[in-house]
């Protein structure tokens, strides 16, 4: 460029450019190149999303159609075109306006519309040229939120009316400030409730999380709770489990809660809606074997509640135990599991002659230890011998690793689960995590895949308490908790009511993910 300006530009005598005259036309001329070639790559880059579309006050349509919602026909409270009712209605849009337009619909109409976009773009060469200052949520449908933005450019605000879609992705302009989360699965939204509001709540939590306002999350399980929902999420409140023993109202209300799970997860598991390796944690202080409230009676107790719901449901259950591990003179089971294949069988099944559950016992309820050999399948009789049933549901009571040779559980376990095939396989407390050992065993080698048949496993129900730290176990802080195979996650804090009233847990914190510390710490000190 120097060399063909300098051979071309003269002076109006004639006579060459001075160099510095020269210099500053060829800075010129290459400032005016890259200007126009940014500028054409800006407009490239921020091609308009399909996730939403900007309506003018004019109602001039600046963006593209809105997508297609993915929220089932059979949600309750759609038919005729209805979503939210009319007291639901005006309660979320008053509630979203007045308690989260700086956190929620600011960086909603940021993330989720062109506004965003175009704000990324004018921003790009001159930051604050363009600044959305307001939002206000006008409507709400079983589609999107109706949001009327007011924007500043330059010293004239406007008035813009956009609408966001319930289950957007970022724009392209804000991809990387705001990473998008998987869709949630409209089966897991139905079979959660039905109920329009909790529909409602789910969806805005996934945006939530996008654009980080964490704390907003408990606050839409709330509101969900507080409208007439069915409830997701909610823990009952003066559950007291500092208190040990615990009463039996309490264990009873676990009992029921993890057995629901369970039948649950086992019709969604025959209708090939969900995997068939679940899993289960169920760990307040007296499921919790690293505390001295421990008792192994109420894990009997609870696994004797899911196997007879499901024998309850025509299901054959088979209730199995791993057996001892180890080499010679160091072979032995995990303390935590010492005497429970024995007590199991000797435990009251109400399963005899004129119990409630008589005949269940042999039948339709069966024990067993971990291992391929362990999984019945059926076999038909030769006419002197009636035909074999087969094992339907197995229930698998805290598998874990061990310290030493020859010590880990997911050997025997991979092969039990490859030979009972597609039927459900729940994992009640497991621990599968490496433990120390010798000779190479439970190290390096083969990580990766021990922790890949760890990860397969999916949860069906939790309840986990929240402590102060790892080694102190008062006072219990809260709890995270998913409540069936297709609840989301819901972190909960305790808190006491004045004058003695009790306890109650409240909503912090909703994902469909587990929760990670990083996010739950600020919410809890706060």
């Amino acid at each position: 460029w120097e060399l063909y300006i300098s051979s071309t530009m003269n002076s109006h005598d004639g006579n060459p450019i001075s160099p510095p005259t020269r210099w500053c036309w060829t800075s010129l001329l290459l400032l005016l190149l890259v200007h126009c070639f940014a500028f054409s790559s800006v407009d490239a880059f921020y091609s308009p999303s399909p996730a939403t579309h900007i309506i003018a006050k004019n109602n001039h349509v600046v963006g593209s159609a809105l997508r297609s919602s993915p929220v089932p026909a059979e949600i309750e409270g759609t038919k005729g075109g209805t979503y939210l009712d009319e007291k639901q209605l005006e309660f979320c849009k008053a509630y979203l306006n007045e308690h989260h337009k700086s956190d929620v619909l600011l960086p909603f109409t940021l993330a989720f519309s062109e506004l965003g976009a175009i704000s990324a773009k004018k921003n790009m060469w001159m930051g604050g040229s363009y600044s959305i200052i307001a939002a206000e949520v006008t409507d709400i449908t079983s589609n999107a939120l109706h949001i009327e933005a007011t924007v500043q450019e330059g010293k004239t605000p406007k008035k813009e009316n956009v609408v966001i879609s319930l289950d957007s992705d970022p724009v392209k302009g804000m991809a990387r400030t705001y990473p998008t989360l998987p869709q949630i699965d409209p089966l897991k939204l139905n079979h959660a409730s039905k109920i329009p509001i909790d529909n409602f709540c789910r969806r805005m939590i996934r945006l939530c999380n996008i654009v980080k306002a964490h704390e907003a999350t408990g606050k839409m399980i709330q509101m969900g709770v507080q409208l007439g929902g069915k409830g997701v999420g909610k823990v009952r409140d003066d559950l007291f489990l500092n208190q040990v023993p615990h009463n039996r109202y309490v264990r009873q209300y676990f009992y029921e809660m993890a057995t629901d799970a369970a039948v649950e997860a086992a019709i969604l598991c025959s209708n090939k809606q969900f995997t068939n390796r679940m899993k289960m944690t169920v760990m307040f202080p007296e499921m919790n074997p690293g505390m001295d409230s421990y008792r192994i009676g109420t894990l009997l107790e609870l696994a004797r509640s899911i196997a007879m719901k499901l024998a309850e449901q025509n299901l054959r259950v088979r209730v199995c135990v791993q057996g001892s591990m180890g080499v010679g003179i160091f072979t032995a089971i995990p303390k935590q599991l010492n005497g429970v294949a024995t007590l199991l069988q000797r435990m009251d099944w109400e399963s005899g002659p004129g119990e409630e559950s008589e005949g269940m016992v042999g039948d339709y309820v069966n024990f067993g230890f971990v291992g391929k050999e362990h999984v019945v399948d059926f076999k038909s009789g030769d006419g002197d011998t009636p035909d074999t049933p087969q094992d339907d549901v197995f229930i698998i009571i805290c598998p874990q690793n061990m310290l030493g040779v020859d010590c880990s559980i997911i050997g025997p376990l991979s092969e039990m689960i490859d030979a009972a095939g597609d039927r459900p396989v729940i994992l009640l407390n497991p621990d599968l995590d490496d433990k120390i050992s010798a000779q190479g065993q439970q190290s390096v080698r083969g990580r990766q895949q021990r922790m890949d048949f760890s990860n397969s496993f999916e949860t069906i129900y939790q309840f986990q308490n929240i402590y102060v730290s790892g080694t102190s176990y008062f006072p219990i802080l809260g709890s995270v908790v998913k409540l069936g195979p297709s609840e989301p996650w819901v972190a909960h804090q305790r808190r006491d009511l004045a004058n003695d009233g009790g306890e109650v847990y409240l909503p912090m914190y909703a994902s469909e993910t587990m929760p990670e510390s990083e996010v739950l710490m600020p919410l809890f000190v706060n």
